[in-house]
């Protein structure tokens, strides 16, 4: 109980880990599949920006101070996250294909290792993720994914905007 009588809140206990290992081995990895780490560097600790021809790929190391109900912890405190997300094309404007573009997504989901499709409805864009917790994470395991979801987001990016007559993400640049 706090001074005042209330009961603190959660991030009152938040204790974050120290990341800097972390942040070293994804910088490994970057190094590794023959990118300058340096070069891909966001403004953010623990952000990087990839490109891969005409695609971008976010990688990001983070600590979460919230629980969301949806993610799995083993314990009570959120754990800090790994996560390599590319946006790959915007959804349908035609309401005759959502279902249809929708369900290949689904289809496409339960073939793809390291990633799966996402949908963000506020920037009406569908893009690929792969997100699990840091620890025990090595440089490999760092590696795989951002090269599966480059892969993945080249060439569904064409695909898909081809199929559903789609715009493609540009590069923010």
């Amino acid at each position: 109980m706090k001074p005042d009588g209330s009961e603190p809140a959660y991030h009152d206990y938040f204790c974050p880990m120290d990341l800097r290992k972390y942040f070293d081995i994804a910088e490994d990895a970057i190094r590794t599949i023959g990118v300058d780490p340096e070069t891909t560097r966001c403004a953010g600790e623990g952000q990087w920006l990839l490109e891969r021809g005409e695609i971008e790929i976010y990688v990001d190391i983070w600590q979460p101070k919230d629980h969301h109900q949806w993610e799995y912890f083993r314990e009570d405190e959120p754990s800090a996250m790994f996560q390599v997300v590319s946006p790959v094309c915007y959804i349908p404007k035609d309401q005759s294909l959502t279902k249809a573009f929708y369900e290949e997504l689904l289809y496409i989901n339960h073939h793809m290792f390291y990633g799966a499709f996402t949908v963000n409805p506020e920037e009406k864009m569908a893009a690929i993720v792969h997100k699990r917790l840091v620890e025990g994470l090595n440089r490999v395991e760092m590696i795989e994914p951002i090269e599966a979801i480059g892969y993945y987001a080249e060439n569904l990016r064409e695909f898909l905007s081809a199929k559903y007559d789609l715009k493609k993400i540009e590069k923010i640049n």
